[in-house]
């Protein structure tokens, strides 16, 4: 409002000098600023569309920092309006003036925002290769499971054949119960379910959400995925799908944890409009109602660690083709994630 009454004051002075005539100026006046105005409003809206995708609101020293400058900036404007006459001559140092420092405040902003770009692109990199080096230890550790397993493997076919050899069917019996069974029901437990996870061709989140079920299966939580269909690319950026499945994935992770009984399950269902993620898990009777769940800074871990899932709706509602539907069914909390294809 004050650039545009600033501009119309400009174009309205410039014109007096050729008409004085309030039936030419006033009209004149009025579709200026309201044209003005609008142009304003646009542009602002274009810019704060583009300054959420680019997730500079995110970096809370960049906010700080550009807040204080345009403080500063308007601050300085008004205590210098307010001590200059508003007649045409004193109009032109002051415009020349507030168009150099426009441009000049605009040059360290681009400048500032495309360094914490940068910066930002460079962290999310380090966590990206922080998760599949994660992922890469934890495939190894399964390996050298899976080596012992051939190992011990080996020796119960051995200590068998020597029951059976001997025909010591009440030696082999008692060894089968002792030994045997103990082991089918630990790998029952420990069993992964991946049905599908070759079918899933995102690199970018299929490392993150390995890394999320070889993390339950440590904690003995059971958990499954199931992607029936062939899912090569997703309609969101990689920043916000990474971030949604991680947030939802470590809530049903946490939340297993508090009950007897925890069961998680994950799938990815590929339609011809759309890519839906589904997460549902065994949850508490007294789980709270769904809207407070969303509300920041909500937690039942305590003060300050609920920011997941009010991040989570926020994600959802700055996507225009995304959209989350959350229920509480039969004592499963479930998530379900719609990203439309356009």
């Amino acid at each position: 409002m004050y650039l545009s009454n600033f501009a119309t004051v400009g174009l309205f002075l410039t014109l007096r000098k050729y008409t004085t005539d309030p039936a030419i100026l006033l009209p004149l006046y009025i579709l200026s600023f309201s044209s003005v105005s609008l142009l304003a409003t646009y542009l602002v809206r274009i810019s704060l569309k583009k300054f959420k995708k680019s997730y500079l609101s995110l970096n809370k020293t960049y906010m700080i920092i550009i807040s204080f400058v345009l403080f500063a900036t308007f601050a300085f404007f008004y205590i210098y309006s307010t001590n200059t006459s508003s007649n045409g001559d004193s109009l032109i140092p002051y415009a020349l003036v507030f168009i150099g420092l426009i441009i000049f405040i605009s040059v360290v902003i681009l400048i500032m925002s495309l360094f914490t770009l940068k910066e930002m692109k460079y962290k999310r990199n380090q966590e990206e290769i922080e998760t599949y080096y994660e992922y890469t230890l934890k495939i190894e550790a399964i390996n050298n499971e899976m080596r012992k397993f051939r190992h011990d493997y080996v020796n119960i076919l051995t200590t068998l054949s020597e029951y059976i050899r001997e025909d010591d069917m009440i030696g082999l019996r008692d060894y089968f119960n002792k030994n045997i069974v103990p082991m089918k029901d630990n790998l029952q437990m420990n069993a992964i379910k991946l049905n599908g996870i070759e079918n899933l061709k995102v690199r970018e989140i299929k490392g993150l959400i390995t890394a999320k079920i070889l993390r339950a299966q440590e904690m003995n939580i059971p958990i499954s995925i199931e992607i029936p269909d062939e899912v090569s690319s997703i309609n969101l950026n990689m920043i916000d799908l990474s971030r949604s499945i991680g947030i939802i994935l470590d809530n049903a992770i946490e939340a297993s944890t508090e009950i007897d009984d925890p069961i998680i399950r994950v799938a990815f269902i590929e339609s011809e409009n759309s890519v839906t993620f589904i997460v549902m898990n065994k949850c508490a009777d007294d789980i709270p109602r769904i809207h407070e769940l969303f509300q920041e800074s909500f937690s039942t871990k305590g003060e300050g660690r609920g920011l997941g899932l009010s991040t989570l709706k926020e994600i959802a509602d700055n996507a225009d083709n995304v959209l989350l539907d959350t229920i509480i069914e039969n004592g499963f909390f479930i998530q379900k994630v719609e990203i439309i294809n356009n």
